[in-house]
Protein backbone atom coordinates (compact mmCIF):
# COMPACT_ATOMS: atom_id res chain seq x y z
CA UNK A 1 0.00 0.00 0.00
CA UNK A 2 0.94 3.45 -0.74
CA UNK A 3 1.29 5.91 2.67
CA UNK A 4 1.11 9.19 2.24
CA UNK A 5 2.38 11.56 5.20
CA UNK A 6 2.05 15.36 5.34
CA UNK A 7 4.96 17.26 7.31
CA UNK A 8 4.08 18.96 10.63
CA UNK A 9 5.80 21.70 10.01
CA UNK A 10 5.77 22.63 6.26
CA UNK A 11 2.31 20.15 5.23
CA UNK A 12 4.60 18.76 2.29
CA UNK A 13 3.25 15.31 1.28
CA UNK A 14 5.72 12.39 0.83
CA UNK A 15 5.05 8.95 0.14
CA UNK A 16 6.34 5.47 0.77
CA UNK A 17 5.43 1.43 -0.01
CA UNK A 18 4.42 -0.03 3.32
CA UNK A 19 6.32 -3.28 1.68
CA UNK A 20 9.22 -1.34 2.45
CA UNK A 21 8.44 1.25 4.90
CA UNK A 22 11.34 3.48 6.57
CA UNK A 23 12.35 3.60 10.24
CA UNK A 24 11.50 7.48 9.27
CA UNK A 25 10.34 9.54 7.27
CA UNK A 26 12.11 13.13 6.38
CA UNK A 27 10.65 15.92 4.63
CA UNK A 28 12.30 16.66 1.47
CA UNK A 29 11.31 20.45 1.85
CA UNK A 30 12.25 21.45 5.37
CA UNK A 31 13.86 17.86 6.64
CA UNK A 32 11.70 17.12 9.90
CA UNK A 33 11.64 13.82 10.71
CA UNK A 34 8.75 11.50 11.54
CA UNK A 35 9.23 7.76 12.81
CA UNK A 36 7.75 5.26 10.91
CA UNK A 37 6.07 2.02 13.07
CA UNK A 38 4.31 -0.47 11.12
CA UNK A 39 2.04 -2.45 12.56
CA UNK A 40 1.73 -6.41 12.20
CA UNK A 41 -2.03 -5.70 10.84
CA UNK A 42 -0.40 -3.51 8.13
CA UNK A 43 2.23 -6.60 6.95
CA UNK A 44 0.14 -9.16 7.49
CA UNK A 45 -3.16 -8.12 6.21
CA UNK A 46 -3.01 -5.07 4.17
CA UNK A 47 -5.64 -3.73 6.58
CA UNK A 48 -4.94 -0.50 8.47
CA UNK A 49 -5.74 -0.51 11.88
CA UNK A 50 -3.70 2.41 13.72
CA UNK A 51 -1.71 5.16 11.99
CA UNK A 52 2.07 4.11 10.94
CA UNK A 53 3.05 7.89 12.17
CA UNK A 54 1.47 9.37 15.09
CA UNK A 55 -0.41 5.71 16.86
CA UNK A 56 -3.85 6.92 16.55
CA UNK A 57 -6.60 4.53 15.83
CA UNK A 58 -9.12 7.10 14.80
CA UNK A 59 -9.27 6.51 10.57
CA UNK A 60 -11.92 7.18 8.70
CA UNK A 61 -12.42 5.98 5.02
CA UNK A 62 -13.44 8.23 2.02
CA UNK A 63 -13.07 7.60 -1.69
CA UNK A 64 -9.97 8.03 -3.39
CA UNK A 65 -11.81 10.50 -6.05
CA UNK A 66 -9.64 13.45 -7.24
CA UNK A 67 -11.60 16.14 -6.49
CA UNK A 68 -10.60 18.58 -9.03
CA UNK A 69 -11.50 15.90 -11.51
CA UNK A 70 -15.52 16.38 -10.79
CA UNK A 71 -14.97 19.55 -10.49
CA UNK A 72 -13.92 19.92 -14.24
CA UNK A 73 -17.06 17.70 -15.06
CA UNK A 74 -19.17 19.97 -13.10
CA UNK A 75 -17.57 23.32 -14.78
CA UNK A 76 -17.56 21.73 -18.18
CA UNK A 77 -21.32 20.67 -17.86
CA UNK A 78 -22.38 24.00 -16.54
CA UNK A 79 -20.75 25.66 -20.16
CA UNK A 80 -22.24 23.93 -22.13
CA UNK A 81 -25.27 23.73 -20.38
CA UNK A 82 -24.88 27.58 -21.00
CA UNK A 83 -24.41 27.15 -24.26
CA UNK A 84 -27.38 25.20 -25.16
CA UNK A 85 -29.58 26.93 -23.24
CA UNK A 86 -30.56 29.35 -25.99
CA UNK A 87 -30.54 26.41 -28.76
CA UNK A 88 -32.81 24.24 -26.76
CA UNK A 89 -33.80 23.94 -22.99
CA UNK A 90 -34.55 20.33 -23.24
CA UNK A 91 -30.84 19.41 -24.57
CA UNK A 92 -29.21 22.14 -22.10
CA UNK A 93 -30.99 19.91 -18.97
CA UNK A 94 -29.79 16.66 -20.54
CA UNK A 95 -25.93 17.85 -20.61
CA UNK A 96 -26.22 18.19 -16.76
CA UNK A 97 -27.67 15.12 -16.70
CA UNK A 98 -25.19 13.29 -18.70
CA UNK A 99 -22.34 15.11 -16.44
CA UNK A 100 -24.09 13.83 -13.49
CA UNK A 101 -24.06 10.19 -15.00
CA UNK A 102 -20.60 10.19 -15.82
CA UNK A 103 -19.37 11.59 -12.14
CA UNK A 104 -21.45 9.39 -10.60
CA UNK A 105 -19.18 6.89 -12.89
CA UNK A 106 -16.14 7.92 -11.84
CA UNK A 107 -17.03 7.88 -8.12
CA UNK A 108 -18.28 4.57 -8.23
CA UNK A 109 -15.15 2.57 -9.50
CA UNK A 110 -12.41 4.94 -7.57
CA UNK A 111 -11.57 2.99 -4.64
CA UNK A 112 -11.74 3.81 -1.22
CA UNK A 113 -8.71 5.01 0.80
CA UNK A 114 -8.17 5.27 4.42
CA UNK A 115 -6.95 8.95 6.26
CA UNK A 116 -5.89 9.52 10.06
CA UNK A 117 -7.92 12.34 11.67
CA UNK A 118 -5.13 13.32 13.98
CA UNK A 119 -2.12 13.58 11.16
CA UNK A 120 -4.01 13.36 8.11
CA UNK A 121 -1.74 10.74 6.32
CA UNK A 122 -3.32 8.27 3.53
CA UNK A 123 -3.29 4.87 2.69
CA UNK A 124 -4.12 3.83 -0.36
CA UNK A 125 -4.25 0.70 -1.91
CA UNK A 126 -5.51 -1.14 1.62
CA UNK A 127 -8.16 -3.54 2.39
CA UNK A 128 -10.74 -1.53 4.23
CA UNK A 129 -11.28 -1.89 8.11
CA UNK A 130 -14.77 -3.39 8.93
CA UNK A 131 -13.81 -0.88 11.96
CA UNK A 132 -13.53 2.18 10.02
CA UNK A 133 -16.67 4.37 9.40
CA UNK A 134 -16.86 7.59 6.58
CA UNK A 135 -15.41 11.21 7.79
CA UNK A 136 -17.56 12.51 11.03
CA UNK A 137 -17.14 16.30 11.46
CA UNK A 138 -17.62 15.34 15.53
CA UNK A 139 -14.60 13.12 15.74
CA UNK A 140 -12.62 15.72 13.88
CA UNK A 141 -13.59 18.60 15.67
CA UNK A 142 -11.49 16.75 18.45
CA UNK A 143 -9.01 16.20 16.70
CA UNK A 144 -8.74 19.70 15.14
CA UNK A 145 -8.00 21.59 18.22
CA UNK A 146 -4.76 19.46 19.10
CA UNK A 147 -3.57 20.12 15.56
CA UNK A 148 -3.88 23.91 15.68
CA UNK A 149 -2.02 23.76 18.66
CA UNK A 150 0.87 22.17 17.42
CA UNK A 151 0.36 24.41 14.34
CA UNK A 152 1.22 27.29 16.57
CA UNK A 153 4.04 25.50 18.48
CA UNK A 154 5.94 25.02 15.06
CA UNK A 155 5.38 28.29 14.06
CA UNK A 156 6.83 29.69 17.14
Amino acid sequence: MEIISYCDACFKGTSFDSAAAPAEVVCAKCGDRRAVTMTESIRAQNVVDRCVLCGCGHLYLEKDFNGYVGFGIIVAAIAGSAILWARNVYLSVAVLGVAALVDLMFWLVSRERTVCYRCVATYRQAAPNPAHERYELGTAGRFADDYDEQRQLHQK
